[in-house]
């Protein structure tokens, strides 16, 4: 693999090529869903392929194929050199590479048991154990959904300018739905774990404890009143804070928002755009993040990208391309979903970092307000700068106690002036796993936050 983008893009520059960068990945995976005490599917297999980017006279080409055999590859090259010199007589914006240093390494996924090793008959028994240990939490779940993937292979990046990374990724994750319901009312709840690794990663995530801890959640949403609406002194728990930090915060940093006008952000590099308790990171180094890596998709070294520090605005998170339009270094923030998607600027592991409050010392001076947990989605717009996040949980906030379970609550506003009042952080911390979607592209993403206080938040409900 290494030899054949090697020498494809030395062909490349042959053919005329300003720069020129090969991925090849030969990835095995695995999904399972389990609905309703029946296999929904279970499909296993494994995809290969190449794909080149091309840069002549300041254009790109891109050209992507499933076959490994010489001559597709060199169709697949020539194909994108020939949409390279189209494009470039029609375009007036020329894109140039920030420069990095070429290197050549290899980076292993640590694994104990290797997923390959492991039989399909035993990963089926993990989904099937977690909607048994679900349906027998309480009679009054109606359903389960439980869900396995993973994802394990091989994957080469070769550049024109000498760079040479063999990566050997391994990703294994689990997820249950838990639906419950008494009389009309229904409720869910739902969680994903997962990590780096091989299938030695369910002996330290406790999938069991999971699905305990999601029926159970489920099964206290059916005591839930209707929640008020209005303006509220608002906790938001982890898992809503992570996503917060993602979608509000790590989408208006992504470079090429910035770049074509659309973060609210832009313009705003050392100026205040938060509290002095907000402290935001993008990170490719978090050990056993569910989106880390070593290097990103062009063969940039990934790093801890430093965004807010104290309520001001640090960097943002770039491609080579994007980096010498905004004249920022590269840090390591272009990725793709597979070989058969050009690189483009995106989040790896986005949190909110640590303060030094407790989650009592958060409640004990709120009179009244609200307590959010987690998200079953929301809607961002990095441009305007707004949010909306329905929450999966939330609970009054009475006299400094949690009190009464809230039906139908969400979370809105405008990002900067919720980032300005944040007002307390706690000293937990969790991070979580999911999947973030940009310009048809899912690739693995972490988020993560502690507690953290907002005043003065909309919280919609009933009036």
């Amino acid at each position: 693999m290494l030899d054949l983008a090697e020498r494809t893009v030395n062909l490349a520059r042959e053919l005329g090529a300003d720069y020129s960068d090969a991925r090849i990945e030969r990835i095995h995976s695995t999904n399972i869903r389990f609905v309703k005490d029946n296999f929904e599917y279970v499909i296993s297999g494994t995809d290969q392929g190449f794909g080149i980017r091309t840069l002549y006279d300041g254009a790109w080409g891109f050209a992507a194929t499933s076959s490994l055999q010489q001559a597709h590859v060199k169709k697949a090259l020539r194909n994108a050199l020939k949409t390279a010199k189209a494009t470039s007589v029609r375009i007036r914006d020329k894109a140039q590479l920030s420069p990095v240093k070429s290197c050549t390494d290899t980076v292993v996924t640590p694994t104990k048991t290797p997923l390959l090793d492991v039989g399909i008959e035993e990963k089926m028994g993990i989904v099937t154990k977690m909607a048994d240990t679900v349906k027998a939490f309480s009679p009054k779940i109606a359903s389960v959904t439980t869900v396995y993937g993973e994802a394990s292979g091989e994957r080469v990046i070769v550049t024109s300018e000498g760079t040479k990374i063999t990566m050997k990724p391994s990703l294994a994750t689990v997820a249950v739905l838990a639906v419950a319901k008494e009389l009309e009312k229904i409720t869910s709840c739902a969680q994903r774990v997962g990590a780096p690794g091989g299938f030695d990663v369910f002996e330290k995530l406790n999938v069991e404890k999971t699905a305990v801890e999601t029926a159970k959640r489920a099964v206290n949403q059916l005591k839930a009143k209707p929640a008020p609406a209005g303006r509220f002194t608002v906790v938001v728990d982890p898992e809503l804070g992570g996503v917060f930090a993602h979608e509000a915060v790590g989408h208006a940093c992504e470079g090429d928002h910035v770049a074509s006008g659309e973060s609210v952000l832009q313009g705003k590099i050392g100026r205040k755009v938060g509290s002095e308790h907000v402290t935001i990171f993008d990170d490719s180094t978090h050990p056993n993040g569910w989106g880390s890596l070593k290097y990103d998709m062009e063969g940039v070294a990934a790093q801890k990208k430093l965004l807010i520090e104290k309520g001001v605005l640090r960097n943002f998170i770039t491609s080579r391309e994007v980096a010498a339009k905004l004249g920022l270094p590269t840090n390591g923030g272009a990725r793709a979903q597979s070989y058969a998607f050009r690189p483009i600027v995106r989040m790896s592991n986005t949190y909110i970092a640590p303060g030094d409050h407790t989650f009592e010392e958060m409640l004990e001076d709120i009179d009244y307000g609200v307590y959010v947990k987690a998200t079953r989605g929301g809607q961002v717009d990095p441009a305007k700068g707004t949010f909306q996040f329905s929450a999966e949980e939330a609970f009054l906030i009475e006299k400094g106690k949690v009190t009464t379970p809230l039906l139908n609550v969400s979370l809105s506003g405008l990002t900067l002036e919720a980032l300005n009042n944040i007002d307390a952080v706690a000293k937990d911390f969790d991070m979580h796993v999911g999947y973030c979607g940009k310009e048809e592209q899912n690739v693995p993403t972490g988020d993560g936050s502690p507690h953290i206080r907002i005043r003065n938040a909309v919280v919609g409900g009933e009036a």
